[in-house]
């Protein structure tokens, strides 16, 4: 639709032409026209000031907003992601909209996409776990991304968990968790990932000092140590299938100081890592030689390896430098030169200078470039583009600060209403920081943000505009819910590059195929003793089998395949009161199992709105009471009388004109796409591909109507008429999708 735009200039020449007909009606029309453009215009400009006024928004606010704004359709410039703390998971949000795509379960079960409550990732949770149980809480609070010569590639995202121990790698290619490993050294570890840069090894440092044998509780015998997961990069075009080998990792025996954050050399720095230590109210950067150190021998446990401190010492791999003041955060700067460290101070340390001194414990002024003093309560840094150029969180003074850790002078600062924390910006822990947006994380959010909503509030953080060289600006204030938020990180979205659907019959946990995937058409039931097999397809809109008999006590396990290649065309499946879900994307194949303990009728259906005929998918499973002695459901001997079988002849023949009609509408959208070359557009075809496999799926159900209608038996070939019918309404609803969407890309070609 074409929008005109009425200026005082068309308006006079409007009524110049029209004001030459002598007909008064026109002529008074014209004239309510033209009042009515003239009031619109009015009205929609008093709208947007009105508003504004209502809300006591300025000029800067409505700036924001655009800056913030983001279209249908349009895209953020980058992905940032974000562990919940307690919860277990992990958040993708958009920067700049700061809008929540995505929670992914990382260590503990996630219903929505079934995580913890299918077999593949029940397994995967409880092998976490020493003790074969699905832990229900973590800690992860400070995330890393793979890296490539020390950029983000996009490919694997890591977290730890403080509260158990654990390690966990995810899939970028689909945001899925694809490993959790236990630490059997470590009992405590502080909750953050760190990887080498080239994502030899995820890095796990120990948090509390303690005994690492179960069997003392002697405090004089505590350690700690540093933990090095091996890392094995097995990627193909369009899948990634990364693997922590837990027999190549080891742990690094440190002093029984606690241990919090850290961060590992690049560049200038590399094979180096740096860390705080806290001991008798002193407080130390470690600088470890972590490849030095994995050359020294190694000492094996029942179930890992770990290198002595004494042998780490002996090599000149550690050092401990003693800072002047308590300290809360240290990170290498992106050409791995400096390690700068968060304190009212911030201080640049020469990590030249610190390699040059390895082996020795000294002062922070053998090591020391330059001192800032920032302001009270500095809780973090981070880096941008802009070179020797860092930000620091002044949590008691309610400021970020922005300074050149190099020279030590202070460039800018913004005044905020809340206190910061924890500071992000797009790649800022890699060698190549980007955008010009800040995220500072907000722990204090009741204080003036947000309405009461009782004692616990959502975490927030804050997008901080620092485009300008000489001025910041507070944009956006985004919550967190169910989060306890700490650290971001964030990365370029078009460096992560997200796969559409699975290979058809894929564990999605392991990338490989399942041996339990099913096709169209082979869908079958298999018992063993009172172990039942269900190995069943889902499709819009239908579960097959759609009917499941057992008996009370069989350990039952359905196997299921989405068949779909249409892009988020994903099914839910539950089994009413048994407690189990599963998310079940494009050509994923995952497995429920569960003892049938209850005898009855138990719907099951699906659980994503998936298509029109949604409340289509759905199927039974019958559980006979024990002892059950009756036959099989329904009376195979049904007899009917004339009138009767006369009705279903008559519904039969009706049916076959609804046929015919529906196979009218599918022929001709079938001739549209072969017309304008459907194949030339993957989504489409994907589309077109679906629509033949359920037709495909109707030609038994064709035969078979034919064949009873041959015999006279018209209720059985009614009701088989009826079943190749849904078939083709199913195939009519995705070939229609498909046109719709091949209409919208050849209008966009023109």
């Amino acid at each position: 639709m074409k929008i005109i735009i009425f200026t005082a200039e068309l308006k006079a020449k409007i009524t110049s032409s029209i004001m030459r007909k002598s007909n008064w009606l026109t002529q008074s029309v014209l004239v309510v026209m033209i009042f009515l453009m003239g009031l619109s215009q009015l009205a929609a400009q008093e709208t947007v000031d009105a508003v504004m006024k209502a809300r006591g928004l300025s000029d800067k606010d409505k700036i924001a907003a655009v800056k913030t704004f983001m279209p249908r359709g349009g895209r953020d410039e980058y992905f940032g992601i974000v562990g919940t703390g307690n919860s277990g998971t992990m958040i993708v949000y958009g920067i700049p909209s700061m809008r929540i795509y995505k929670y992914v379960g990382v260590f503990t079960p996630e219903p929505w996409q079934g995580f913890g409550f299918d077999d593949e990732s029940s397994l995967l949770l409880k092998k976490s776990n020493p003790d074969d149980i699905i832990p229900t809480y973590g800690d992860m609070r400070f995330p890393a991304f793979s890296e490539t010569n020390g950029k983000y590639d996009g490919k694997y995202a890591f977290f730890s968990d403080g509260a158990n121990a654990r390690i966990a790698l995810l899939g970028l290619d689909d945001f899925e968790t694809k490993q959790v490993l236990s630490n059997t050294i470590l009992k405590s570890v502080f909750p953050e990932a760190v990887v080498t840069p080239n994502t030899e090894y995820v890095v796990q440092s120990g948090q509390f000092p303690m005994p690492w044998d179960n069997k003392v509780t002697d405090m004089a015998k505590a350690k700690n140590g540093i933990t090095f997961w091996k890392v094995k990069r097995i990627e193909k075009e369009g899948e990634h299938k990364g693997r922590i080998l837990k027999e190549e990792s080891f742990t690094v025996e440190m002093p029984a100081y606690t241990l919090d954050y850290n961060d590992i050399g690049k560049g200038a720095s590399d094979g180096m890592m740096f860390g705080l230590a806290f001991n008798n109210g002193k407080t130390y950067v470690y600088a470890l030689d972590y490849k030095k150190a994995a050359g020294l021998k190694k000492i094996p446990t029942t179930s890992s390896q770990f290198v002595p401190l004494d042998a780490v010492k002996k090599a000149g791999a550690l050092s401990m430098i003693e800072l002047p003041a308590s300290a809360n955060m240290v990170k290498v700067s992106p050409d791995g030169k400096y390690v700068i460290v968060a304190a009212d101070n911030v201080l640049t340390l020469d990590a030249a200078k610190i390699k040059s001194n390895l082996g020795k414990d000294v002062k922070a002024d053998a090591v020391m470039h330059k001192s800032t003093a920032i302001g009270k309560g500095v809780v973090d840094v981070t880096f941008d583009y802009r070179k020797n150029v860092a930000y620091a969180s002044a949590h008691d003074d309610s400021k970020i600060v922005r300074f050149n850790y190099v020279d030590g002078k202070k460039m800018d600062e913004v005044k905020l209403d809340f206190k910061p924390s924890y500071l992000t910006t797009p790649q800022g822990l890699s060698a190549a920081p980007h955008s010009n947006y800040l995220i500072a994380v907000d722990k204090e959010a009741y204080l003036k943000n947000l309405p009461k909503t009782g004692p616990v509030r959502p975490s927030v953080q804050h997008l901080i505009d620092i485009s300008a060289d000489n001025e910041m600006v507070d944009t956006y204030t985004m919550t967190l819910p169910q989060a306890n938020v700490y650290g971001n990180i964030a990365i370029l979205r078009t460096t992560i590059k997200p796969i559409i659907r699975y290979p058809t019959g894929t564990n999605s946990r392991t990338g490989e195929a399942s041996p339990f995937r099913a096709v169209a058409g082979q869908e079958k039931i298999e018992r063993q003793g009172n172990r039942v097999h269900v190995f069943g397809t889902l499709i819009r809109s239908h579960i097959t089998p759609e009917i499941v008999e057992v008996n009370e006590g069989d350990i039952v396990s359905f196997h299921l395949t989405n068949l779909e290649r249409a892009e988020d065309e994903t099914h839910g499946f539950t089994v009413d009161t048994y407690g189990k879900h599963g998310s079940f994307e494009p050509g994923k194949t995952a497995s429920l199992t569960f003892v049938a303990n209850k005898a009855g009728v138990f719907p099951y259906y699906c659980t994503e709105f998936c298509s029109a005929l949604h409340l289509e998918m759905e199927g039974i499973l019958l559980v006979r009471p024990k002892g059950y002695k009756g036959g099989p459901v329904g009376d195979v001997n049904e007899k009917l009388t004339k009138e009767q079988l006369a009705q279903y002849k008559k519904d039969y023949e009706k049916k076959l004109k609804v046929i015919k009609q529906t196979g009218d509408v599918i022929n001709s959208v079938v001739d549209y796409l072969k017309k304008n070359h459907f194949e030339k557009y993957p989504y489409v075809k994907a589309l077109v591909d679906d629509a033949f496999d359920q037709l495909n799926k109707g030609k038994m159900a064709e035969e078979k109507y034919k064949k009873y209608a041959k015999e006279g038996k018209w209720k059985d070939a009614f009701l088989w008429a009826e079943q190749y019918f849904q078939y083709q309404v199913k195939t009519a609803d995705v070939g229609l999708r498909a046109k719709k969407l091949l209409g919208e890309k050849l209008a966009k070609e023109q």
